[in-house]
């Protein structure tokens, strides 16, 4: 049983299946394709005439296996008609023993815009049993019935695409730097292909312009009927040919020319009405923006969610400055000084703790940040959030101070100045004198009843 088992693709334990081992597991065999066949499951085909080339050149495998498959003995000097006779046979037992079977091209038309059928076709059909037959000139399409054996090649491949998968689930958790190189990656592609449409476009339309032709760059690049290692052949081809080699389709000077005068008017239509205030697209702000869009922005968060020094901040944004001033607000404790003033005009000044202060009060921005922790216990990112945050804070400052210098300026010199929001200031009362009694206010007078004969007069 085990010499059965493993002699099982020899010649001489079953030459038709070794022969149809060797066609259809190698590399060898003939060139196959796959497609959908009668609109439910997925077939691998060849043509007969690529068969028939392929036992005609391999001479040694005919004459390997057509003797046990025939029951005939090869001729001495077998030509090309003996061959041929001898693969015919070996294509009726291959279908008689259900190996293949004969299928067909499900649309026999051209596809629009096209002027010859595909070589090899996505979709067939399988053709009615009295015309299952296998041809002796070559000529008709074959489905594989026999499963292709099992190689540890393609148990390889089943792993790494579970593992592939594997990894698409846990993107969500890869690095930041990971996320980029697939953003990257991705849009390269997107880019190269935007390129190529672009100038196998402007060529074509050139070639037709000048001679009516249908010329393509890499005219497979848009096919969903061959596979992906055929895209890029042929490198170019002209398009508008049918089966003899004869011009199909082109036209004259005069419409080409027309044509292009009224495609050149449009496009001179649309510049003329669109509006003149654009602005060029910033490299830059476009790739953050992206980054943005996808939260791939590794800028570590700090202080009161500050930014690190490393990133680009805007000093002069308003934002900027409100999340200095939270953040003052928020690190600020309960010595912190609040000064206030009287509103008759008397500079009298408190604190929370007591003190008495005669300074103006300021505004929250204009005293640097202070840190909700000692310097020391901060971590490296910390560190350099509190530093971005003290940076901005300093040019805002300078740029406050340059703001109020050129306003004073322009008051001395009795130009209009722009008018400031003075900040708010904590009223305090009064403070009553020694040994005086603070006044009250009266009560309030007595609602009358509305039935009293004096209210009603009053009223």
């Amino acid at each position: 049983k085990k010499d059965a088992k493993a002699d099982k693709h020899d010649p001489a334990h079953d030459p038709l299946r070794a022969l149809a081992y060797h066609l259809r597991g190698s590399k060898q065999g003939p060139e196959s394709r796959n497609a959908r066949l009668d609109d439910y499951k997925r077939v691998d085909y060849f043509r007969g005439r690529d068969i028939f080339r392929l036992l005609r050149k391999n001479t040694a495998l005919l004459d390997e296996y057509a003797p046990a498959i025939t029951g005939k003995p090869t001729p001495p000097k077998a030509g090309i008609k003996e061959r041929d006779v001898q693969i015919t046979a070996i294509g009726e037992r291959l279908m008689r023993e259900g190996y293949i079977k004969r299928i067909d091209r499900v649309y026999d038309e051209p596809r629009p815009g096209r002027t010859r059928r595909v070589k090899f076709p996505s979709f067939m059909q399988t053709l009615p049993r009295q015309l299952q037959r296998f041809t002796d000139d070559g000529e008709g399409f074959y489905g594989w019935l026999y499963e292709q054996p099992t190689s540890w090649t393609t148990v390889v491949l089943s792993g790494l695409a579970a593992f592939v998968v594997v990894l698409m689930c846990l993107f969500p958790l890869a690095p930041i730097w990971m996320k980029k190189i697939v953003l990257y990656t991705c849009i390269s592609i997107l880019g190269v292909f935007f390129f190529i449409f672009v100038v196998r476009t402007a060529v074509f339309a050139a070639v037709w312009l000048l001679t009516g032709r249908h010329f393509w760059i890499l005219p497979n690049i848009t096919s969903d009927e061959i596979p992906i290692d055929e895209v890029f052949s042929p490198m170019w081809e002209f398009d508008d040919l049918d089966a003899s080699g004869n011009v199909v389709g082109r036209i004259n000077a005069v419409k080409r020319l027309g044509l292009a005068g009224a495609l050149t008017a449009v496009l001179v239509g649309l510049y003329k009405i669109a509006p003149e205030n654009t602005k060029a697209i910033n490299i830059h702000k476009a790739h953050d923006s992206i980054l943005d869009l996808f939260d791939l922005n590794d800028v570590p968060k700090g202080i009161a969610g500050s930014t690190a020094s490393g990133a680009k901040l805007d000093p002069q944004d308003p934002a900027n400055i409100a999340r200095m001033d939270k953040m003052r607000r928020e690190a600020g404790g309960a010595g912190s000084r609040v000064t206030v003033e009287d509103v008759d005009g008397v500079n009298g000044t408190s604190t929370e703790n007591g003190e008495n202060a005669t300074e103006p009060m300021e505004p929250s921005y204009a005293k640097p940040p202070e840190p909700d922790k000692p310097i020391e216990e901060m971590t490296a990112e910390e560190l350099e959030a509190w530093e971005a945050a003290v940076e901005i804070h300093r040019v805002a400052e300078d740029v406050r101070k340059k703001k109020e210098a050129e306003e004073a300026a322009r008051a001395a010199a009795g130009e209009p100045t722009v008018q400031r929001i003075v900040p708010a200031k904590k009223t305090v009362p009064y403070p009553t004198p020694a040994g005086e009694e603070a006044k009250k206010d009266p009560p309030p007078p007595s609602t009358p009843h509305p039935h009293d004969s004096e209210t009603k007069k009053e009223l």
